[in-house]
Parts: C-alpha cells; structure tokens; sequence
C-alpha cells in the first residue's frame, strides 16, 4: 500500500507527503495510533514514498525499492520487533538491547542503495528505560539521511527525551471519511475564538460536537493540523510565532487528556489559551 492508501487514518499520510514535497523530512517520527491501527503498514508506505525513484514522495508499489520494502528485504531498511533476538516474532515481550545495539551499528553504515538509511521499531512502548536511553544516543546525533519511527500506542510510554526529539504523527483510527468534517468544525472554532466570541458560545459549540474523548483527540488533530498549514503560508492568519506557541498547547492538551484529564474540561481550557496566543 501507498501513503495515499492510509488517508483513512486522518491527515498523517498528506502531512508527509507535504514534508518530502518540501523537503522538510526529520529525522525521527514517533508514529502513535490504536491497536487495530496498521502502524507497520503506514511506515513501510512512508518508507516507499521517501526511496522510490518511480514516483519520489508517493512510491509505485512496483520498482524494486518498492517492492523490496513491502518483503521486508530493502537493503537499507531496518525493523525492529518484541523476541527479535530470540529469533521469533513476539507480542507480548520487549524489544532487545541486543537489536538495538545491532541497529545502531547498521545505522552508522552508508546506505548501500540509496541516500537513506530507514528503522522502524515497532511496539516501541516495550522498550526498557535502558533501552530507550540507548536509542536517545543514536536520536541525538543520527548519521546523515537516517530516517527512524518509533511505532506505539501512546507516545507517553516513551522517555519525555524521546518525545521531544521526534515529529508526532497521530494515526486516527476512527477517521472513515469524516476527517474533512474535524477539519472544518477546527477551522470554525479557531475563527471564532480569534473574533472573540462569547465563551458561552463557543462551549455551546464545542458540547454540540464533542462527546468522548476520542472525540476531543480528533479536534486537536484538526486544531494542529490548521496551526501547521498556517505556519507553511508563512503565518498568515495566526503569526508564525502565535502558530509555534500554539501547537506546543494543543500538544500540551493531547498530553492531559491521554493521562485521564476530563476532556471537556481540558478542551475549554485550551480555547482560553489560545485566545491569549492567535
């Protein structure tokens, strides 16, 4: 499958393909979504879309990069699991120091057959606090081209060092075609809040449309994704400034709400917040 194939989890896979468009690619993703969430999927599609010389930015499932990444046998990629080093497949135990110590040595190698060298590590929740301080090392100075994603549920299972040295990318599993409905309920609250409407309003508004807290998550998705749309013109509507101060609050929600904050109380916190920012 291709990046496009997964815009049914939300805006992640248009988020990336605008980064490799722009050339905006980081080095590290924390890449965060449900169970029932194909994670494996989407990285290996994004993978694709960064090594295809077919169709750069997108992948044409049929070159032999593509096809070698779905096999899981690209020269230059690497996936990590739980029991790796135990030689199975497992999910239920953690990641192993000794894959980790492998990856980091094959990630200071060149790549053989393109420019980047590609990790994936998945149930990265399950990685000790040893081994989490290992990756930290190879997160904080990685060679050129290397690109990591760290695959989870809730990137509060990893180090506050971790977080803070990816991009986030939230894949929504609840997004089946009402994702352009977020981001249009985003983009009318944003404007309302920037004419000052009335509280009143705005929590009338808000308890209309949000009624559990995968409700209140997809918000803040749409929320960020206008911040960052924003910030690529420049900061037209909301300053870029306003922008940069505004995603770090709406990332700052996201993190109360997961660690059992009431949503609707975070929620209208947040439009106080940003009335004093945009």
């Amino acid at each position: 499958m291709l990046l496009s194939d997964y815009r049914i989890y939300g805006s992640a896979a248009e988020r990336l393909e605008r980064a490799i468009a722009e050339d905006m690619v980081s080095h590290a993703y924390i890449i965060e979504g449900d169970t029932g969430v194909d994670k494996e999927g989407f990285a290996k599609a994004f993978a694709k879309a960064l090594l295809c010389k077919e169709r750069p930015g997108r992948g044409c499932r049929t070159c032999p990069a593509c096809r070698k990444i779905d096999d899981e046998n690209y020269e230059d990629m690497y996936i990590v699991r739980p029991g790796m080093s135990s030689g199975k497949k497992s999910a239920v135990s953690s990641i192993k120091d000794a894959d980790l110590e492998e990856l980091q040595s094959r990630l200071l190698s060149r790549p053989s057959a393109g420019d980047r060298n590609i990790a994936i590590i998945s149930s990265a929740g399950s990685m000790t606090a040893r081994a989490q301080t290992r990756i930290l090392k190879t997160l904080e100075e990685p060679a050129k081209g290397t690109v990591i994603m760290l695959l989870l549920e809730n990137s509060l299972e990893l180090l506050p060092t971790i977080n803070s040295r990816c991009v986030k990318i939230r894949l929504v599993s609840n997004s089946d075609g009402n994702e352009t409905e977020w981001t249009g309920f985003a983009a009318e609250l944003l404007n309302s809040i920037r004419k000052r409407g009335y509280f009143f309003d705005i929590k009338k508004m808000l308890d209309s449309k949000i009624s559990s807290r995968e409700d209140a998550l997809s918000l803040l998705d749409a929320v960020e994704e206008q911040f960052s749309a924003d910030m690529h013109e420049n900061g037209a509507k909301y300053g870029l400034e306003g922008c940069s101060q505004a995603v770090q609050t709406v990332e700052d929600t996201k993190k109360a709400i997961r660690m059992n904050a009431g949503y609707n109380y975070a929620i209208r916190a947040l439009v106080l917040k940003l009335e004093d920012i945009i």
